[in-house]
């Protein structure tokens, strides 16, 4: 009898615990892809997984951003693809990094997308998957962290951000205060299992699809607009880490040189350019774009055209990722998208 009570309160004491990490929630509700699975226990390191996404036409943001994340040593990513075309690309250079979309939505790839046109249905089924994306990742037990490609990572986020908290975000807007940011931006945000969090991300998902595409507009209008979401505990990390778009251009940034004004950015976003070359040319001006090395020994491959909002890269239209509405910053000029 002894030994079944000793027994009964181990298995108590580890349900408690079980419990306590998603502040109650069950791990695993109802997610049924044993894929899904497989890749996030294959990657996912101290239980922190890296969560990203990309299509044929932006496969060279894709090597760009993964050459960075390799030269820091990060290997807990996994780079959501959301064509065939991407998914084989990704699987060959980097094996056991990528997974198709298919796994969170259980409906068949494409065969190879170029750029998505903002605005068009296709756009709009991409950007509000993100939210629905993440709570897959939560529902199984796992923190999620989220990067848009169009960024580059100079520094590891997880030893630069605080830990315990239901979400941490980077802001999007001009305030002095972070922490009363009203645009945080959806291009980087660290999510913990827990009730809070799931239930933002549930209702950020219904707010995208209620605004027909405005995938960021949604986030901040749910995050900032219910007494809810302001219970949340979270942190907006300083702008002197991570500068939107339009301030990193007022200090010129490039990493041999440093920056003015003190800034050691943490990441540089390419947000606030509207179009694939006009990110490019950023990134490329401020040094941090190593694409065009893996070019050299590497194909890309051509996208095919097809279904609707798909345009051809570089001899059409250029039109923004399908995770990131264009985006205006008054008070700072910006050079016309190409």
């Amino acid at each position: 009898m002894a030994h079944a009570s000793k027994a009964t309160a181990g298995l108590m004491t580890l349900l408690l615990l079980f419990l306590a990490t998603t502040d109650g929630r069950p791990v695993n509700s109802g997610v049924e892809s044993p894929l899904l699975q497989d890749k996030l226990a294959a990657v996912a390191i101290d239980n922190k997984v890296i969560l990203t996404q990309t299509s044929c036409g932006y496969l060279e943001f894709a090597v760009n951003w993964i050459t960075h994340m390799e030269a820091l040593g990060i290997k807990n990513w996994l780079t959501i693809a959301e064509d065939e075309t991407a998914m084989r690309f990704l699987e060959e250079r980097y094996p056991g990094h990528a997974i198709p979309a298919s796994a969170f939505t259980n409906e068949a790839l494409s065969n190879g997308n170029a750029l998505y046109e903002w605005g068009s249905a296709a756009f709009t089924k991409v950007a509000c998957a993100r939210p629905t994306y993440l709570q897959l990742v939560l529902d199984l037990g796992y923190e999620v962290l989220w990067s848009d490609m169009d960024a580059v990572w100079l520094k590891d986020f997880f030893h630069l951000a605080p830990q315990g908290l239901d979400y941490v975000g980077v802001d999007d807007s001009e305030v002095e205060n972070e922490q009363e940011t009203p645009n945080a931006c959806t291009g980087l945000m660290y999510f913990r299992p827990t009730v809070r969090a799931q239930q933002l991300l549930s209702d950020w998902h219904d707010m995208c699809m209620e605004l027909n595409q405005n995938n960021q507009g949604a986030f901040n209008r749910v995050f900032g607009g219910s007494d809810q979401h302001r219970q949340l505990d979270y942190y907006i990390m300083p702008k002197a880490l991570y500068p939107h778009g339009a301030l990193i251009e007022l200090v010129d940034y490039k990493p041999e040189q440093g920056a003015a004004g003190g800034l050691d950015p943490a990441w540089i976003h390419a947000n606030y350019r509207v179009g694939h070359s006009a990110k490019r040319e950023f990134l490329r001006d401020r040094m941090v774009w190593r694409a065009d090395e893996f070019i050299k020994n590497y194909a890309i491959p051509t996208c095919p055209v097809s279904q609707d909002g798909v345009m051809v890269p570089e001899h059409g239209s250029e039109e923004p990722q399908p995770t990131e509405e264009p985006q205006q910053v008054p008070q700072v000029p910006l050079e016309p998208a190409a």
